[in-house]
C-alpha cells in the first residue's frame, strides 16, 4: 500500500480510540544462539564485538559483503535489537543480497532483548509514565543521546570493519526499536536514507511521537523512504462492537500523517494473520530489498 498515493478509508475512525497491544519489549526472552555464525554465507564476512560508548555497553554485529566495495562504501541496513535480529538472520537471506551490509546494534547480553536498555535508548521523553504491568522501574527518554552514540562512536567502530556509505544507510527497528526509527525520522530525518519502523509502539508515552510529529523538521532536499509494517492481529479491543484483533490504530494514523509530507515516500504493509512479535522476522524480505535498492 503506497500511502503517498492513497488515503485511508473511514474505517480508521472506528479504531482510533483503541489502546495499543503491550510491546515485545516487555516480555522475557530466553538466551539466543546464532546459527548464522556456525554456517556463514560465502557472500558476507561476519563479525561481532563489544563497544563502550558514554560508559554504556553495546554489542555490534556486522555482515559485510565480500569483494571490492563501491567508491562511497556499501549500502547498509542498521538493525536495532541486534542480538535478536542476528539470531534470526539466515545465510540464505544474506546471500540473496550480496552487496548489502547488514549491521546489528545490540547489547552485551545472552538474551535477544535487553528490556531496560532498549527502553532507555529507543524512546522519546514520555508525556505519561509508561505502564508495564510487572513493576519494572525503567528509564525512558534517551533516544537523542542514543542517536548521538549510534552515529558517533558506534558508527566509527563499524567503519573500522567495513566501508559503509553514510548516504545509503537505512534504519530498521521493531516495537520500541520502531519507536526509535520514527523518533529519528521526526527529529533528524537526514540521518538515514530509509526508515523501517516495524510494529512500532506508536502509543508510547501518551502520544510522545505524535507530539514530535507536530513540529518535525523536513528534509531540505530529496525524499526519505519510509516502510511501515505491522500485523493485522496486533490490537485487541475487548469491546463488543470491535471484538476481533486489528492493526494498531496509532500506527495506522501515524502512517497517514507521515504520508502527507512531501519529503517522505511512505509505504504501509499490513501483514495478514500476524501478531506483534511475528512481524519481527516477517519484515526481513521487504526491508532487505528496500535497503539494497
Amino acid at each position: 500500500m503506497d500511502l503517498s498515493r492513497r488515503r485511508f478509508t473511514t474505517s480508521l475512525t472506528a479504531l482510533a480510540g483503541l489502546a495499543a497491544t503491550p510491546a515485545l519489549a516487555q516480555r522475557r526472552q530466553p538466551p539466543v544462539s546464532f546459527p548464522l555464525f556456525d554456517t556463514p554465507p560465502s557472500s558476507h564476512a561476519l563479525a561481532q564485538f563489544d563497544v563502550t560508548a558514554d560508559g554504556l555497553g553495546y554489542r555490534l554485529f556486522i555482515a559485510a559483503p565480500r569483494g571490492a566495495p563501491p567508491s562511497g562504501g556499501w549500502p547498509s541496513l542498521w538493525m536495532l535489537d541486534g542480538n535478536a535480529a542476528f539470531s534470526r538472520l539466515s545465510a540464505a537471506q544474506l546471500t540473496a543480497h550480496p552487496r548489502l551490509a547488514v549491521v546489528g546494534i545490540g547489547y552485551p547480553i545472552e538474551e535477544g532483548f535487553d528490556g531496560a536498555a532498549r527502553a532507555r535508548d529507543y524512546t522519546p521523553t514520555p508525556l505519561e509514565t509508561p505502564k508495564h504491568g510487572r513493576g519494572r522501574d525503567w528509564e525512558f527518554g534517551g533516544q537523542a543521546a542514543f542517536r548521538a552514540r549510534l552515529l558517533g562512536p558506534l558508527a566509527a567502530a563499524l567503519a573500522a570493519h567495513a566501508p559503509l556509505d553514510p548516504a545509503r544507510r537505512c534504519l530498521w527497528g521493531h516495537s520500541y526499536g520502531g519507536v526509535f526509527a520514527l523518533a529519528t525520522l521526526l527529529s533528524a530525518p537526514e540521518a538515514f536514507r530509509a526508515y523501517m519502523p516495524i510494529s512500532p509502539s506508536t502509543g508510547f508515552g501518551g502520544g510522545a511521537l505524535q507530539a514530535m510529529a507536530a513540529g518535525a523538521p523536513q528534509l531540505e532536499r530529496g525524499r526519505a523512504e519510509v516502510l511501515m509494517m505491522l500485523g493485522d492481529n496486533e490490537h485487541r479491543s475487548g469491546t463488543p462492537d470491535l471484538p476481533e484483533p486489528r492493526p494498531n490504530p496509532d500506527t495506522m494514523a501515524m502512517a497517514e500523517r507521515l504520508a502527507q509530507r512531501p519529503d517522505l515516500h511512505v509505504q504501509l504493509e499490513v501483514l495478514k494473520g500476524l501478531g506483534h512479535g511475528a512481524t519481527f522476522a516477517a519484515s526481513f524480505p521487504r526491508s532487505f530489498a528496500l535497503a539494497e535498492a
